[in-house]
């Protein structure tokens, strides 16, 4: 992957310091507001506008008849005030005369039953009608608007993905026959490849096959269920591709392509890498105070779990934008109920996303919406237009800002990583055997990190990943890598030759890349690298104890799953289980292989395992030396040629203690600080620390 390619960088936005922007809706608004509204935008610190991207009836209001006025009206003002724009492509939201006219656009339920007009995303990727409605549009748009000086880049979509993720009209029926045929050539090997001999489901013709549709207890088959994922990721791409290649035909040199969000059965690491520049986010940690939650559960890291949303942004683009980042309550009138934000939340949040790596962060929205489903889902202004707590908030970070011009570039600094693969992510959807544990595990190993100060990084395996990419950590974690191909594994053993450490867990490698459970013994590929084999295996049950392992005479949890190991003869056992009828059998192997270690845990892991992993192999709170912080802070480190910038986010409705144990400048206050010193309640310091 090229990294540089996907950051954002001074060819795409000339960043000297981290910039604010806003979602704008010049539709919803009387054109008196405008001049008002970006005049107000200005004196709060925001830079850029994102709009467009629910408009396509403003530009196409009849089929084949294109109109820019409105918009032209609206940039005219822009160009005037010296503002810049990020347009966006309006293809989340076709027009009724297209879905009425053509319903073929329409998405459908796994039942064929079609999703109507009236919300968003409710087309789909695979018509023929709609790719060439998208590509009129884009061509249109893009040939009028690429030469605006005001336009800085372009936003394709809006969302990919979201609301659902699952797409069964009949041209996607049609197309996933066509993507079958094209990957598997023939039928024989597709039913090898897809166990259709299983219950009699092999195919004679590919006129046979389908995406999912409803079956007895909804049981599919699991490799051609994963396949449908990988389908739909393919889709999607194409889909953002067939945008993206006629922008680039028109777009300015220094202007980007991205999109927003990360969302299901999508490979965002190859989106980014073939159709975009870098990828944006939108970030909302007030969910974790929606109705449907439990905030006050003891554990939860609730808005600071937002962190984990943004480490796997990094994960795509190293530096990164917010499109979408809170501003007030969140809701739709028909769902999604969430308080307002407390004094100062939002401003922790904007700086939870600038610790993870983003120097363009632009709000939702500008203006609370008067109109449609949207109604409570709040902006910086409310429906009255007047002063407010959240203007007021938005000017600190406007002036705090103004601060911060070397943290923008600077890369977030992490020594762990915790690997993922899109294949066991889709697969672990439908198999209850390895998907619970995966989420059980991915949950521990967070919360562990950030419980013990130790920035984590999250990183997905592509098939394009080089040694040199994962060699850059210290410390890699793949739990339960179930899928694990010849590829892989050979990569890791290299990573752990070259003197890494990697840890594995239960459920490991004894999947093919086609979901199937070939006859070898496991954990099948890592076998060599971790020097085990698993000689029994089980879920723990309701009716179990609770299982443990004890290393160096410590009980950790080893709980959902536990495999059984027998070590090698070059392989040291270092913890045994206790709790159940294997009482004393390995729990733990480490082998080593030239200068790293690799690690195999026969269970799951809790927050409390993770935590004991990370102490016992000397990964855990990195920055101990200079700082010794509560579990309620957390640390993110970004690091540029010249210092390290130390974030310390308090996200607690109280004060907190953190003892600063070297002279350090705050960069918000402009203070040195040294010594035991209080974080007020959603307050942040950034400690910069000179190389």
């Amino acid at each position: 992957m090229d990294k540089d390619r996907n950051c954002l960088n001074k060819k795409f936005l000339d960043l000297q310091k981290p910039t604010i922007g806003v979602c704008y809706y010049p539709e919803h608004w009387p054109k008196n507001l405008w001049e008002d509204d970006l005049d107000r935008m200005l004196e709060h610190g925001i830079e850029v506008i994102r709009i467009a991207e629910f408009a396509w009836s403003m530009f196409e209001p009849q089929e084949g008849m294109f109109d820019f006025t409105f918009f032209d009206d609206f940039m005219e003002l822009v160009n005037k005030k010296g503002m810049k724009v990020i347009f966006c492509t309006p293809t989340a939201t076709p027009p009724a005369w297209l879905t009425h006219t053509y319903p073929e656009v329409l998405n459908a339920k796994q039942d064929g039953t079609l999703y109507r007009h009236g919300m968003r995303r409710h087309y789909n990727y695979n018509s023929p009608i709609y790719k060439e409605s998208t590509r009129k549009i884009v061509e249109e748009l893009a040939s009028h608007y690429c030469p605006s000086p005001a336009v800085i880049g372009w936003q394709i979509d809006n969302e990919l993905n979201c609301e659902t993720d699952l797409f069964y009209s009949d041209s996607d029926h049609n197309s996933f026959r066509e993507y079958l045929k094209n990957k598997y050539k023939t039928l024989d090997n597709l039913n090898e490849c897809m166990g259709t001999t299983f219950w009699n489901q092999t195919y004679s013709s590919w006129d046979q096959i389908f995406l999912t549709r409803p079956t007895v207890n909804n049981s599919n088959n699991p490799h051609l269920s994963l396949e449908e994922k990988r389908f739909i990721s393919y889709s999607t791409i194409e889909f953002c591709r067939l945008q993206a290649d006629i922008i680039k035909k028109y777009r300015r040199e220094d202007q980007f392509i991205t999109t927003n969000g990360i969302f299901g059965h999508l490979d965002s690491h190859e989106m980014t890498d073939s159709c975009l520049d870098f990828i944006t986010y939108d970030s909302y940690p007030n969910f974790a105070y929606d109705t449907w939650t439990e905030p006050k559960k003891p554990g939860n890291l609730n808005d600071r779990r937002s962190s984990w949303s943004l480490a796997r942004t990094r994960s795509i683009s190293p530096i990164f934008g917010i499109m979408e980042q809170q501003s007030g309550p969140g809701g739709w009138d028909s769902r999604m109920k969430q308080p307002a934000p407390k004094p100062g939340q939002m401003r922790l949040w904007t700086y939870q996303s600038l610790a993870h790596g983003a120097d363009f962060i632009s709000y939702f929205r500008w203006r609370t919406c008067w109109i449609g489903t949207e109604i409570y889902w709040h902006g910086l202004n409310d429906y009255s237009n007047g002063p407010n707590r959240r203007l007021n908030e938005l000017k600190q970070i406007r002036d705090d800002f103004k601060k911060l011009h070397n943290i923008v570039g600077a890369k977030y600094n992490a020594q762990v990583a915790f690997l993922k693969d899109y294949d066991n992510v889709w697969d672990g959807e439908q198999d209850k055997w390895h998907g619970p544990l995966d989420e059980y595990s991915d949950n521990g190993w967070f919360t562990a990190a950030q419980l013990t100060h130790t920035p984590m990084d999250f990183y997905y395996l592509q098939k394009s990943t080089s040694l040199d990419e994962i060699q850059q950590y210290k410390l890699l974690i793949y739990p339960h890598a179930t899928i694990l191909t010849k590829e892989t594994a050979d990569l890791l053993k290299a990573y752990v030759e070259n003197g890494g450490t990697l840890i594995m867990g239960s459920r490991t490698g004894y999947k093919d890349e086609y979901g199937r459970c070939p006859m070898r013994i496991m954990p099948g590929f890592a076998a060599d690298i971790c020097g085990v084999k698993v000689t029994d295996y089980t879920h723990l049950g309701p009716g179990d104890d609770e299982e443990y392992a004890i290393w160096d005479g410590e009980m950790i949890p080893a709980p959902v799953f536990n495999d059984i190991l027998k070590a090698d003869d070059n392989t040291e056992v270092l913890a045994y289980f206790k709790g159940n009828y294997y009482d004393g059998e390995p729990a733990l192997t480490c082998k080593k292989s030239g200068k790293g270690r690799a690690y195999y845990y026969g269970a799951g892991f809790s927050t409390e395992t993770a935590k004991y992993f990370l102490k016992k192999l000397g990964n855990s709170t990195p920055y101990h030396d200079l700082l010794e912080l509560p579990e309620t802070a957390e640390l993110a480190v970004r690091s540029s040629e010249e210092a390290d910038y130390l974030f310390i986010l308090n996200y607690m409705s109280h004060s907190i203690e953190v003892d600063i144990k070297l002279p350090l400048l705050d960069l918000i206050t402009e203070k040195v600080y040294s010594g035991k010193t209080e974080i007020s309640k959603y307050e942040v310091m950034i400690l910069k620390k000179l190389k």
